[in-house]
């Protein structure tokens, strides 16, 4: 399966920090194998990007792109001609590449276009994160579809959607500092992404 996502990052608290995301986009493939009709597992390869901000004595935006490898083991409750549900867990690991860093601040002019913005150097490196996977979603085939059941091979394609869940320990880029110019950005606390997607599968 080949799916293309939305990437809606939680917030969360801790030393002070607040952390939260921008909503980002990316791309997902998923490989599933199958022992029964019920019973699968999955091995996933996703990249999506977004900016992670934090929020303390200044806010600080990280540009980051994050990779993700992954597994679930996946159990289909229902089954139809056209239409199979899913739900899933599973974990893996995360891995955010930092490409650049951003302090934002208001210049006090009581404008919402009054804010500034100027690239910093924070000493942010790539990290690597463990992550818990759970979601659902369903698969409908094509040959349900009017007109795309015309196609050849029709009765092997489907149409997904779904819904992931990712919960990590939010990313800090190595940046244990004190400084004004590059804080501390450990927050040492969860966080929850939220993925919707919609992709084509193949089965064979």
């Amino acid at each position: 399966a080949v799916n293309f996502m939305g990437t809606f990052p939680g917030t969360s608290s801790g030393h002070g920090i607040t952390q939260s995301g921008t909503n980002g986009a990316g791309a997902l493939a998923t490989f599933r194998v199958r022992f029964s009709p019920r019973h699968s597992v999955a091995f996933n390869y996703g990249y999506s990007r977004n900016s992670q901000i934090y929020l303390t004595s200044s806010d600080f935006h990280v540009l980051t792109h994050m990779t993700e490898y992954s597994g679930a083991y996946v159990y289909s409750p229902f089954q139809t001609e056209h239409l199979e549900t899913f739900v899933f867990a599973g974990g893996g690991g995360l891995e955010f590449n930092p490409q650049s860093s951003w302090i934002f601040y208001n210049n006090n002019t009581g404008s919402p276009f009054g804010i500034n913005q100027t690239q910093v150097s924070i000493g942010a490196s790539n990290q690597s994160r463990w992550t818990f996977l759970y979601g659902g979603g369903f698969d409908y085939r094509f040959s349900g579809i009017r007109y795309a059941s015309r196609m050849p091979l029709s009765s092997h394609f489907a149409v997904r959607l779904q819904y992931r869940g990712l919960l990590y320990r939010g990313p800090n880029f190595n940046v244990m500092g004190g400084t004004s110019s590059a804080p501390s950005l450990d927050t040492a606390a969860d966080q929850n992404m939220m993925e919707g997607s919609v992709g084509i599968v193949y089965k064979f």
